[in-house]
């Protein structure tokens, strides 16, 4: 988890996971660095922490060996620290749980900027939604686990289609989403 604990590995794990939705293998330190606003050495130095720690991995070449291409080498993950943890775990997961949640409201937020700006089936196939409800430990139990299982079942008609590349004409469009339970304090 601490290779993730940092603005601009986050920012790595954001782009690589989205390319890879959107069907590109991968992406250059200097194709990163932009987008994490840093220099291609600053970048490097940042994947190569994340590679060793087994969130990314180099990609096949495009051509130009002397060019390294990264991809994500998971598909995601989930943060949580156990009654065991030691203090420093206990501040990567809350400052980790943090950054993913500022990372998805950027999102949103820019999602927000242009949404009237969008066609009506895109608003439409768009939702926010909060909640609260009561239920015991085994029915949040249950309600994750069902959750996890529709999200599987997606995420692999998502991979199908990122297989077929970007220039694929299959009418999908990019989704965020972010799932959190958790009891009321």
């Amino acid at each position: 988890m601490k290779a993730l604990a940092h603005p601009a590995r986050m920012a790595v794990f954001d782009f690589l996971g989205t390319r890879r939705v959107q069907g590109f293998d991968g992406a250059t330190a200097t194709e990163i660095s932009e987008v994490a606003g840093m220099t291609p050495s600053a970048m490097s130095y940042h994947l190569r922490t994340l590679a060793r720690a087994g969130f990314i991995e180099e990609a096949p070449s495009r051509g130009d060996a002397r060019e390294r291409v990264w991809r994500l080498a998971i598909d995601s993950f989930s943060i949580s620290a156990d009654e065991n943890a030691t203090p420093a775990d206990r501040v990567i997961e809350r400052t980790m749980g943090q950054m993913f949640t500022d990372r998805q409201e950027e999102n949103y937020e820019r999602w927000l900027d242009v949404r009237l700006d969008a066609s009506r089936e895109l608003r439409d196939a768009a939702v926010t939604s909060q909640g609260r409800l009561r239920l015991t430990l085994e029915e949040s139990k249950e309600f994750i686990q069902r959750f996890h299982d529709l999200e599987g079942e997606y995420a692999e008609l998502s991979r199908g289609r990122s297989e077929k590349g970007p220039d694929a004409d299959d009418g999908t469009v990019v989704f965020n989403y972010l799932f959190r339970v958790f009891p009321q304090t």
